[in-house]
């Protein structure tokens, strides 16, 4: 600030007494009094800088470089309050919950505030409550809030506009997991992992938060419409407003043989009784028939043939004809004149097979597997 100093172009004595009959010249009074009017203006302007309409010291026309550094303020500059420190009376200023104070007696601080050993300045409580959603990013200049200027823990979800904080804007790996809301964000991420419908072995007992047991239950479907869309009725339905879960107790699970649409041939409805999508089939163990074994033919052998004979007396004066026992050729016994007297007996019997029962008791075949029996559970929502 500078001012344009007076210069006096004329001396007007000096020109009367040199010239007493000669009359001053209008054209170097006007000089002369435009150099005072310049003078005057700088001079009111500079002024202007540094005092008020009313005639005081203008406010914040003085600051700390304008004082000799003999000169004080009265109070240090304040900073957060902390245990442990020598405060010094009408000197030491500090910052606590958001109130700006000076101490009242010269102490060093303890464990916790004591409001007695210090006066208020000024309360910024209402200050520095920031009405929800008022941070947008169009608020924030580039680069304005660094992460040093952040205490941990300050910024809540509520006080951030929705959207005010992009991908862009947030530095690589410096959102962990401990910094988001378990229940806003565990919930989503689990279904963007898993959604509805999704099925998996379980060794707990219970089903976890947002999956349930499959055991064929009812449910609703206003209940669970994500579930609902995902698997329909096909495993089953009360009515029109429930649904079915699969039914997995004491069952495996094979592929449905039709997935895509092309049938493989390895589990067909024809031979195991199911192949698509909820079918069902098989058991723990079966009985063998005899259509189930392949065909064979038995071998043995006869035991002896005997034949007893006895007497018998007979006369016959005609030839004598019959069979052998048991059938076979023709016997004659021609009869001379005279006629014939013998005797004959014979008795017999036929052959017989005799076999030892073989095998078991019909006792059902077990087909299960090895096996280790778990939960199944399926995903809610």
């Amino acid at each position: 600030m500078s001012s344009t100093p007076y210069d006096r172009q004329t001396s007007f004595a000096l020109f009367s007494a040199e010239n007493p009959t000669s009359q001053q010249s209008g054209t170097d009074l006007d000089a002369e009094f435009n150099a005072v009017k310049l003078a005057m203006d700088d001079t009111q302007q500079n002024l202007a800088k540094i005092q008020d309409d009313d005639g005081a010291l203008k406010r914040g026309s003085v600051g700390q470089a304008q004082f000799d550094s003999s000169v004080t303020l009265g109070f240090a500059a304040p900073a957060q309050w902390e245990s442990g420190v020598l405060y010094d009376a009408n000197i030491s200023t500090v910052f606590y919950n958001s109130i700006f104070y000076i101490a009242n007696t010269t102490h060093t601080s303890g464990v916790s505030f004591d409001a007695s050993k210090w006066d208020e300045i000024a309360d910024f409580t209402a200050a520095a409550a920031i009405p929800d959603g008022s941070i947008t990013s169009v608020k924030l200049a580039s680069g304005a809030v660094a992460g040093d200027k952040l205490a941990d823990g300050v910024v809540a979800n509520s006080k951030i506009a929705t959207g005010a904080v992009t991908n862009t804007k947030l530095a690589d790996a410096n959102v962990t997991y401990n910094k988001l809301d378990a229940a806003n964000v565990a919930v989503p991420l689990a279904n963007l992992l898993f959604p509805a419908g999704a099925l998996m072995p379980y060794a707990g007992a219970a089903a976890p938060t947002g999956w349930l047991l499959c055991y064929g239950q009812s449910l609703l479907r206003s209940d669970y419409p994500t579930l609902f869309a995902a698997i329909g009725t096909t495993y089953g339905s009360a009515d029109g407003t429930h649904f079915n879960l699969p039914d997995l107790r004491g069952r495996v699970i094979p592929g449905a043989d039709n997935m895509g649409g092309s049938p493989a041939g390895r589990i067909t409805d024809a031979v195991a009784g199911m192949d698509s999508l909820g079918d069902s089939g098989g058991a723990q163990s079966r009985t063998l028939v005899t259509a189930n074994l392949p065909p064979y033919t038995p071998a043995g052998s006869n035991g002896s043939i005997s034949v007893t004979s006895t007497n018998y007396t007979a006369q016959s004066t005609s030839p004598i004809s019959g069979s052998a026992v048991g059938g076979g050729a023709q016997v004659s016994v021609p009869v001379s004149p005279g006629g014939l007297y013998g005797q004959l007996t014979s008795t017999g019997s036929g052959p017989t097979f005799t076999g030892t029962p073989q095998g078991g008791t019909s006792t059902p075949i077990v087909t299960v597997q090895p096996s280790l029996v778990l939960n199944y559970i399926i995903k809610a929502h």
